[in-house]
């Protein structure tokens, strides 16, 4: 992927931020993964659709690991 502008880089930082304070607003915070994945994002090592898969298969294997420990009780 070709190096980003430091104008693209602002905001993305800024589209991070508002998802971050959305979340905390409704009461909920992002796991460490996801944060990770998105400050790849902010600094161009991905786009916006890797990004969005990256987080639809981390939010999958979540829901999985969920889904085993309930099936495990």
């Amino acid at each position: 992927m070709q190096p980003i502008s430091d104008e693209e880089k602002s905001r993305r930082r800024r589209i991070n931020q508002s998802v971050i304070g959305t979340n905390a607003m409704e009461g909920l915070s992002l796991d460490e993964e996801t944060l990770s994945l998105m400050r790849r994002y902010e600094e161009g090592e991905i786009d916006r659709e890797e990004l969005s898969s990256a987080i639809d298969l981390h939010v999958a294997r979540l829901l999985r690991e969920r889904s085993a420990l309930a099936g495990a009780a």
